[in-house]
């Protein structure tokens, strides 16, 4: 191939990797890329096109190269999204079951009875619908994938700080009302506390997937979305 169609095609690859630094590893990738889309650029030709048409072509035909190039240099990984969503919602769910589960028994020993079974199971349903609801979007498209963010240290953070924040005010109001003479004595901030802990439990769960379960990676192939 021409040595002008060839300086356009790595110009155009190595301004996706701008600002990444180099290693062997990222050198290997983009040779590959440049390589690909060489040879989209050679059949195109063989077709009868224009070498500009066929590197439109070829660019266009490899999807979003962006994308791709984040999930090299690592800041996004390709994931088959439904199946860590449905994952996520399960871990939720089995959370979720023994924390409800202790917020019934605790209604039924301060008084409520079988009452307490009115308060624990709506609750209860808050983990176990969704959870449904993601099963059965994973069962629809089992393959479905998508890029998430690599790292989740701000979204773990912020979820901790917010639950420390929510938790703290719970147990500041749960103290102002002690040795009073209303429903509001007893110890009941545990409960916020233990609910709202399901936020940064979820966010810790998400970005342990995203690093180190292998079940729900997906390998990203050049043409593919």
């Amino acid at each position: 191939m021409k040595l002008e169609t060839l300086q356009p095609v790595r110009c155009y690859v190595r301004g996706l990797f701008r600002g990444v630094a180099e290693t062997p590893g990222i050198a290997e990738q983009r040779e590959e890329i440049e390589t690909h889309i060489i040879d989209r650029i050679a059949d195109g030709v063989s077709r009868g096109v224009t070498e500009e048409q066929a590197f439109a072509e070829a660019v266009e035909s490899l999807g979003n190269l962006e994308e791709l190039v984040e999930t090299i240099i690592g800041t996004k990984k390709s994931v088959y999204v439904r199946k860590a969503n449905w994952l996520l919602m399960a871990a939720a769910l089995a959370y979720g079951s023994a924390y409800m589960a202790a917020v019934g028994l605790w209604f039924y020993f301060t008084g409520f009875g079988f009452k307490a079974f009115a308060i624990a199971v709506p609750g209860w349903l808050g983990y176990a619908i969704p959870a449904a609801i993601a099963w059965m979007d994973y069962r629809k498209n089992p393959g479905a994938v998508g890029l998430v963010a690599a790292d989740r240290t701000s979204a773990v953070r912020s979820s901790v700080v917010g639950w420390a924040a929510i938790s703290a005010a719970c147990w500041i109001v749960n103290a102002f009302f002690f040795n009073s003479d209303n429903f509001l004595d007893p110890v009941w901030a545990w409960m916020p506390t233990f609910g709202v802990l399901t936020w940064p439990l979820m966010n810790t769960f998400e970005s342990w997937m995203v690093k180190n379960l292998d079940s729900i990676k997906s390998p990203r192939e050049f043409g593919k979305d």
